[in-house]
């Protein structure tokens, strides 16, 4: 095995053998030490995740090592539940000063508020200091952040008394900025001085935490496991401890603080709080209005940007980050509502300053920000430093904190925000200088030079990709605008299958009114000019390259799609605009016809199959929209399918004979309008439905012989599919006629089949179907004379058909029953089947069912699956049609609870017997199969 130490030495008499085996036994032991050293770290992190804060930390000199054998059953780590009686304390602390201080003001004099208010303050922010020499990093941090509320009591305390005449909004503004600096100013004080490490509890500084480690290392058990990941927690809070200004206290850099206990983290993250509020609460004080309050929120944003990238605490990075968040949200979203409802240029341009500012201040910080998985560098180190390794188990937020965090420091966020802010500042400018309802046009210009100027601003290529958070927000405008003239579009090129159901109707002499019946098109110029300017802007983004740093520029790999999708803008645009410029009703259809006979052209001559294939269905679609549009008038019905027929006739026969898709599709489609052309002659003909029948049929009789002729091409399937449908519709036809007519038709459909039926790879499917076409012509036909009893047409032939089945069964005896006796049975059983259920009398369906009783009889004794089958369900059909009055009667004589009962009952039955019928399906199947 790979874990074996190796044999023992046997070369006693050689040194030079003996002394290599030596030295190959101790480089084994000294891997299988690595091996298991780094099994043991990985275990004790496990551990750790698993039983965090679970037992007690174990420690060399003091406290108790759990007891072996026992397993600990508390849920709640003992720091857990140190936070929450922490926090529940302050809160009640703090409800009860707040209500002294509001409500039992009053009973006092002067000297007594100023003495009790003055010494709860001097207090509150003097007990941390002995707090944290003491180790009690928690209990101080509750006790600063009573003392902060204290101080902002006795401001309270201070307008109320001394300053009643003073502005109240102007007096906050004041008092927020002073608490902001006193308490980053407090914060500093206190970390300064806090007790050095080793100064309490005997510890010697110099050990730090490898000598804790170690000591807890060699405990036993668990107790040792979790000394060791308590040594690394501490080893990170001594790491990430410092004064407000990011940088390590004095003598705490790497360490920890005495006892065990942690650096105050909340203490410096409090003074960012009240810095939010003074320039809001003073252009409220000034009466700023709109532009003022919003001017106030971003610079109060970009003062947190700022902390966030100054300080490297975690604490104050992360309440600067959520705090500039939501300021820069509060002012960001009235100066877009101020830009988009603007109605002068002066309040447009003070909208666009606002907007222009933050996206300044957006942009510094996403070139400051590292990308996702760089090494961050703390402020103030040195260029090349190595940042220090984490410990073992660092203390890490909750993981919504922490993934809340990591998306709002992405590079990416802020640069999405500002080139949205960008966009929207130019936007409204030029929605200013456009005419009504062109808006979302100069948003979309915006957008779309939004790369380019960002480019040309970095001096970068122009052909570059732009970044991440830059194309972001050009996608999102671009994508809003293609949203906003969606509804129009789309009711432009589906409106006029509204006209199948009012063919020939007449329409309207202008497109717009032409759309749909009754229907008047409500969409503007700016439609077609949106759809053909993000066409424009597709086709300029699919020419940009890729670049990363280090690597030649290269194709983006989008490319192919991204001019895929400016193709079908641009053939939007193009279909969209007779519409919106209200031409004559023929000339716009006429166009649509031109524009898919264009298209078809671009699909057979693009040299990119991914532009081909677009530009093919962009082409189906439009010719779609053009011949259902036609319908509304019956000369420009038939020009109209007559330009697709021909143009799609010339694309399917200049397309190569290889092509897959492009043959088969443009092969169809001529199919497709030279039957709607056959129909429309022959309506304008004046010929009814069921004579248009004949004409149709026809059609599809050509089809399947081209077809015939292109079996060996792609093409060939589809077109047999076509015919067959094209038959089906002539079917369709027929049987609005008289039954003669029907009759005729279903012949001569039979002959079609039988003609198919001469290709040896169509033999026997279109043989069946000329069968059974036949058939039904002939039954039709005797139904149309007024026959009422088929047994004298169909028992002289089965007579026959079953003789003919016993001699070929006794020839070959390997010929199944369906094809010696399946065709004379279902002669006489099917037609008989279907008198019995027209027919009021008792002697057909007696004598029927005795012969179906016969046949299943014979089948069974015979083990033939066609008598079997063909007389069971004959016989089931024919006792549920004798049945049928007297379940009806039955079923309205039960209360209305029984037939649910019953089918409860069915369902359970089932289920409980489920297995027992699929086991008895199973040898049914192979009973069947062992049949002839």
């Amino acid at each position: 095995m790979e874990n074996e130490p190796p044999p023992a030495s046997t070369h006693q008499g050689n040194p030079e053998a003996e002394l290599r085996e030596i030295d190959r036994a101790l480089a084994w032991i000294d891997a299988e030490r690595a091996r298991l050293l780094t099994r043991r770290s990985e275990l004790l992190v496990r551990l750790w995740g698993q039983q965090s804060a679970a037992l007690p930390v174990a420690r060399a000199n003091r406290g108790a090592l759990p007891r072996p054998g026992t397993a600990d059953r508390r849920e709640t780590g003992a720091p857990a539940v140190r936070n929450v009686l922490l926090a529940l304390g302050g809160m009640l602390l703090a409800v009860a000063v707040i209500a002294f201080t509001v409500l039992s003001w009053g009973r006092m004099g002067i000297g007594g508020r100023a003495v009790v208010l003055g010494v709860l303050t001097v207090c509150a922010l003097a007990v941390p200091v002995p707090l944290l020499r003491k180790a009690l990093g928690a209990t101080a941090e509750v006790i600063a952040c009573l003392g902060l509320l204290l101080l902002v009591l006795d401001a309270y305390a201070l307008h109320r008394v001394a300053l009643p005449g003073v502005d109240g909004t102007g007096y906050a503004a004041v008092v927020s900025a002073v608490l902001a600096v006193v308490w980053a100013g407090y914060s500093r004080l206190l970390s300064r001085h806090a007790p050095a490490p080793g100064a309490a509890d005997g510890l010697p500084m110099s050990g730090g935490v490898g000598g804790r480690a170690k000591a807890a290392g060699d405990s036993a058990g668990l107790a040792g496991a979790e000394a060791e990941a308590e040594a690394g927690r501490e080893a990170e809070a001594g790491r990430m401890a410092g004064d407000a200004t990011g940088r390590p206290a004095d003598g705490a850099a790497g360490r920890v603080p005495p006892g065990g206990g942690r650096w105050p983290r909340l203490v410096p993250a409090l003074a960012v709080l009240p810095a939010q509020l003074p320039l809001l609460l003073w252009s409220i004080a000034v009466e700023a209005g709109a532009f003022g309050s919003g001017a106030a929120l971003l610079a109060t944003a970009a003062l947190d940007a700022v902390i966030a990238l100054r300080f490297a605490r975690p604490a104050i990075r992360r309440t600067a980050v959520v705090l500039g968040t939501l300021a820069g949200a509060a002012g960001l979203i009235p100066a877009v509502g101020m830009s988009v409802t603007a109605g002068e240029v002066a309040e447009a341009a003070r909208a666009a300053l606002l907007l222009c500012g933050a996206a300044v201040v957006l942009w510094s910080v996403a070139t400051r920000v590292p990308a996702p998985g760089a090494a961050a560098v703390a402020p103030g180190a040195a260029p090349g430093t190595v940042p220090s390794a984490p410990s073992h188990s660092p203390v890490v937020p909750s993981p919504a904190v922490r993934a809340g965090s990591r998306a709002l420091l992405l590079p990416a966020v802020p640069a999405t925000v500002a080139g949205l802010a960008v966009v929207t500042a130019a936007g409204g400018l030029l929605r200013m200088a456009l005419p009504d309802g062109f808006g979302v046009a100069g948003y979309l210009l915006s957008a779309a030079l939004l790369p380019y100027a960002v480019s040309a601003v970095r001096h970068r290529a122009p052909e570059r990709a732009p970044d991440r958070g830059t194309a972001v927000a050009a996608a999102v405008v671009h994508v809003l605008a293609l949203l906003w003239v969606l509804p129009d579009t789309v009711s432009a090129l589906l409106g006029p299958a509204g006209w199948v159901e009012a063919v020939w109707e007449g329409a309207p002499r202008g497109a717009r009114a032409a759309v749909a019946p009754g229907v008047i098109w409500a969409g503007g110029t700016v439609v077609p000019v949106v759809l053909a300017m993000l066409a424009v802007s597709l086709c300029a983004a699919s020419r940009l390259r890729s670049w990363r740093p280090g690597t030649a520029t290269a194709p983006w790999p989008g490319g192919r799609a991204v001019r895929a999708g400016a193709l079908v803008l641009a053939a939007a645009a193009a279909a969209v605009l007779p519409v919106t410029l209200d031409l004559p009703y023929p000339v716009a259809v006429l166009l649509l016809a031109a524009q898919a006979a264009v298209l078809l052209v671009a699909a057979g001559t693009s040299g990119s199959v991914v532009l081909s294939r677009t530009a093919l269905a962009c082409a189906v679609a439009v010719a779609g929209t053009a011949a259902a549009w036609s319908l509304a008038e019956r000369p420009v019905t038939q020009g109209a399918l007559a330009a697709l027929l021909a143009a799609f006739a010339v694309a399917a026969v200049t397309s190569p004979a290889d092509d897959r898709v492009r043959q088969p599709v443009t092969a169809c489609a001529a199919v497709a309008s030279a039957v709607g052309l056959v129909v429309a002659v022959c309506a304008d003909a004046g010929l009814p439905a069921h004579r248009t029948a004949f004409a149709v049929l026809a059609a599809a009789a050509a089809v399947e012989l081209l077809a015939s002729r292109l079996r060996r091409r792609p093409a060939g399937l589809p077109l047999e599919i076509a015919g067959a449908a094209t038959a089906l519709l002539a079917l369709a036809l027929a049987v609005t006629g008289p039954p003669v007519v029907l009759s005729a038709v279903l012949a001569l459909a039979g002959v079609v089949a039988a003609g198919c039926a001469l290709r040896a790879d169509r033999r026997r499917t279109a043989g069946y179907a000329a069968t059974a076409l036949f058939v039904l012509a002939t039954w039709v036909r005797l139904g149309a004379a007024g026959v009422e009893e088929p047994e004298a047409y169909t028992l002289p032939v089965t007579v026959p058909a079953l003789v003919v089945g016993l001699l070929r069964r006794r020839t070959d005896a390997a010929a199944s029953s369906w094809v010696a006796y399946g065709p004379g049975l279902s002669v006489t059983l099917l037609p008989s089947l279907a008198a019995v259920w027209v027919d009021s009398g008792w002697t057909r369906p007696l004598l029927l069912g005795l012969a179906a009783l016969a046949l299943t009889l014979l089948g069974a004794r015979e083990r033939l699956q066609a008598p079997l089958l063909l007389g069971g369900g004959v016989l089931a059909l024919v006792a549920l049609h004798e049945l049928a009055p007297y379940l009806a009667q039955m079923a309205g004589a039960l209360p209305r609870w029984v037939p649910p009962a019953l089918a409860g009952l069915l369902l359970l039955g089932a289920g409980a017997t489920y297995e027992q019928r699929l086991r008895d399906a199973r040898r049914l199947r192979e009973l069947l199969g062992r049949m002839h």
